[in-house]
Formats: structure tokens, sequence, C-alpha cells
């Protein structure tokens, strides 16, 4: 269903700065994260049109994140510069996108939920839904919050409660691509088995053997108690 590609996409958006040579270097690309996601959109809408809005916005995505990623990187190489109210009107739009590609996202999730009569996991994306949103504000508007209550940060403080909760945001809604993952298959393939020609292992390769090892030693166990039974 390609939710494995969505998992990993999803990832891949968190913001990872590493510094080279003095120079703030993203090492996990928004770009790439959209790129895998797009392929997971693709496999999932042959099979239904829940992720539809997602593969379009994905779509966009793509070279959105590839020119912001392009920006700033000749900024911290100080190829040129921006005005500071431009590179915030910048910033703030692209984030603005990421808060609604996100919702999309978990409401394909929901309707996709629904349609299998998953309910924990329908559930489990409202959720998700709300803690995006206010991820997105503590994150966006912690340096204005926090003043009104008459609390005062420094900027290393307003830094990392930034980084902190748009990594939350991103792990809890990756882990929900994960369930959908875990969850979610095309009726009849429940057990099919793996024919895939690649060699390398991945982690999707080791949980996929786990589980059909529990589906196993269950199918085993439901053997022998109905011949006790009888």
């Amino acid at each position: 269903m390609g939710f494995g590609w969505m998992f990993l996409g999803y990832l891949l958006l968190l913001g990872t700065n590493l510094e080279f040579f003095g120079i703030p270097v993203d090492v996990t690309p928004d770009v790439i994260g959209y790129y895998l996601m797009l392929r997971g959109f693709n496999t999932a809408c042959i099979h239904c049109d829940c992720f539809r809005i997602s593969r379009i916005l994905a779509m966009i995505g793509i070279p959105v994140s590839l020119v912001v990623t392009a920006m700033d990187l000749l900024i911290n190489m100080k190829v040129f510069t921006l005005p500071l109210a431009v590179s915030g009107v910048l910033a703030y739009g692209y984030d603005l996108f990421g808060l609604a590609y996100s919702l999309v996202l978990l409401y394909a999730v929901y309707r996709i939920a629904t349609q299998v009569g998953l309910d924990k996991l329908r559930k489990k994306s409202m959720r998700c839904a709300i803690y995006t949103v206010v991820f997105f504000f503590l994150a966006d508007l912690v340096a204005t919050i926090f003043p009104l209550f008459g609390a005062t940060l420094s900027t290393a403080y307003v830094s990392a409660i930034d980084v902190l909760a748009a990594a939350l945001c991103i792990v809890v809604n990756a882990l929900l691509l994960f369930d959908c993952y875990r969850m979610i298959c095309l009726e009849g393939d429940e057990d099919m088995p793996d024919n895939r020609e690649h060699k390398y292992k991945t982690p999707f390769d080791y949980f996929d053997r786990r589980r059909r090892l529990d589906e196993e030693e269950a199918a085993k166990k439901n053997v022998h108690h109905h011949k006790k039974k009888r």
C-alpha cells in the first residue's frame, strides 16, 4: 500500500542540521522526504483515492523544498542575504505548507482507517491531528507565548523548544504511518510470501519476518486448541 515509503519519507521531514566547515546543512533533506512519500502515495492511489490530495501536495513539496533548501544553503554560505522580514515570511509560509501537508495526510489516514474498520487507528489519527496543530503553534509562537505569562526565555531555550516541538510532531505522525504499514494491507495479501529480489535487509524486512512467525505460531496454537476440544 506504500506506507513504508510514507513512513521513511515523513521521517526525513525532520530538520536535522549539522555544521560542516561552519555551515549548517540539513542532513535529512525535505526534498528526499517528499519524493519518498510521493512514491508511497502513487502506490496507495492505485487502490484508493484517500491519498489523492496528499499526492498533489507532495508533488508541490518537492520543488518548493528544493528551492528552500538551496536558498538556506546559499544564505548560510553568505552568497546573498535577504531582509529579515522577507526571510521570516518565507520561513513561516513554508512552515504553514508543512502544517497543511501533515493535516491532509492525517485526514487521509483517518479516511482509510474508517474504510477498513480500524477504529483504534482512526481515533489515533484524530489525536495526531490535534498534536500536530499544538506542536506547530508551540514551535512557531513560543517566543511570544511565554512573555504573555510573565516568563522570559533566552534565545537558546526558545530554539530548543522549537526544535523539540517540531521533532515530536514528526515522530508522532511517523509512528502513526508505521501503524498503517503494520495494520493495513491489501485483501488477500495477509499471508503473501516475500518474493522481493533484493538481498539487503531493511527494518521492514525484520518486522515482516517477525509478524509472519507470530502469525504461524498463533495458527499452530489455534489448531492445537481445536484438537484438544475434540
